[in-house]
């Protein structure tokens, strides 16, 4: 009787101290994941800003390229030629 007495006390011990660090793992696991997550809307944030300066340069980008392509092509093909300061004086509205 008293072998069968320590068994279960010996087993409720293990289930308990088992139990417990289960418990502390679990514990552990979800503030890793909360320290992940806050990261990750960091990192997220930091991504969005990047792209949106991407796309804003890029734009600025094309824009540039878009006012030379037409300045050369309207000095090359079209032999347009900035107009000259002493044929404005004499014009008058």
């Amino acid at each position: 009787m008293l072998a069968i007495f320590q068994t279960k006390i010996v087993l409720n011990t293990i289930l308990i101290v088992s139990i417990i660090i289960i418990s502390i793992l679990s514990i552990h696991w979800h503030h890793e994941m909360y320290l992940l997550h806050r990261e990750e809307k960091t990192l997220k944030s930091e991504n969005e800003k990047i792209n949106a300066l991407n796309r804003q340069l890029l734009m600025e980008y094309s824009e540039i390229q878009s006012g030379v392509n037409v300045y050369q092509k309207s000095i090359d093909e079209l032999m347009m030629f900035a107009p000259i300061e002493t044929e404005w004086e004499d014009v008058s509205i």
